[in-house]
């Protein structure tokens, strides 16, 4: 028989995290400590149920007589609930009640391009949210105007814990993006997005969601000559040369007629080259190209061009879907 006074149940020692808190895919354990009960003949037992309201399986292993290690698997979230016993009478604060979350770092969500910082009355904003290295979600991004207009925001998973952001403003006043991850502000969130109205002309040169450089290959200027080999460096630093969204460089001078290379001007308000264009928009010459690479903006328009570019792609992949199902129907 089990001899056991209720002392012994008040003074059995338990400790170890695993009475505590859990990580989902991770192990817990936690230790016995019948030193104290006073006799060797209680009878021992643990049970684990899980948050589906299944049992566990716990392991348990014989340290020493009176030490007894316990590990028990933690699937995911949830209340998990452990019975410690001794001679089928439960111990002091049994049973155990261990609530596991997720661990998150919404200060580890990286939200990067344009669409973040600025914006055209009309057109798309886009940027990107990389969740990878926060844990789980949810994320919830909402965008408002200055005037607290809610603004429809389109949410696409590119990958895993990975996503593509639009919206397109509506009205030339700052907008505001909210990002939360798991109803925590990340960082930088809000954004504030300066909106510009859209221009009155809005010359398309056809390189939306392109990288494009176009160059003189008859100047005389050694400078220029240089401003062309330093860009091309720099670029390929960035390997943007083997990109899809990436053309070749584009000459101004020849092969192309007086009226597209005054539309470049006219697009670029200059007419110095090399000139850098990054989704059909003026980005500037070599020396504007070092000064945004110095502050980190060059990378933000390139990540941005890339996510143009991928969208473009989706859209026209939709198109000649939509195309090949409606001559199937017609024939």
């Amino acid at each position: 028989g089990c001899f056991c006074s209720k002392q012994w149940y008040q003074r059995r020692v338990r400790d170890g995290k695993g009475l505590e808190e859990g990580t989902p895919g991770v192990k817990s354990e936690f230790f016995i400590d019948s030193s104290r009960a006073g006799s060797d003949s209680g009878d021992l037992g643990v049970s684990i149920i899980g948050p589906d309201g299944n049992p566990l399986e716990p392991e348990l292993e014989k340290l020493s007589p009176h030490h007894t290690k316990v590990v028990y698997d933690v699937a995911g979230d949830g209340n998990y609930t452990i019975n410690i016993t001794w001679c089928d009478i439960h111990i002091a604060k049994s049973p155990f009640n261990v609530n596991v979350k997720t661990p998150f770092n919404p200060s580890s969500v990286l939200a990067t391009g344009p669409g973040l910082m600025h914006g055209i009355v009309g057109k798309i904003s886009l940027f990107e949210v990389d969740c990878r290295s926060a844990g789980n979600g949810p994320l919830d991004i909402a965008v408002e105007d200055d005037d607290h207009n809610l603004v429809p925001v389109k949410v696409r998973e590119t990958q895993p814990n990975c996503y593509d952001v639009s919206f397109i403003p509506k009205t030339p006043i700052p907008h505001f993006v909210n990002i939360k991850w798991n109803e925590f502000n990340i960082k930088g969130s809000p954004f504030k997005v300066m909106v510009m109205p859209r221009p009155e002309k809005d010359i398309n040169l056809g390189g939306e969601g392109k990288i494009r450089v176009y160059y003189s290959t008859t100047t005389s200027s050694e400078k220029i000559r240089h401003n062309c080999r330093f860009l091309q460096s720099l670029l390929e630093r960035k390997k943007v040369h083997l990109r899809e969204d990436f053309e070749p460089w584009i000459p101004i001078d020849i092969g192309m007629d007086r009226e597209e290379r005054n539309r470049i001007f006219e697009k670029a308000g200059v007419r110095k080259t090399p000139m850098l264009f990054i989704d059909d928009q003026y980005v500037g010459d070599y020396d504007d190209v070092v000064e945004l690479d110095e502050t980190g903006e060059l990378d933000r328009l390139l990540s941005y061009c890339a996510l143009k570019y991928r969208n473009l792609q989706t859209v026209e992949e939709a198109r000649r879907v939509d195309q090949v199902a409606r001559m199937q129907l017609q024939s």
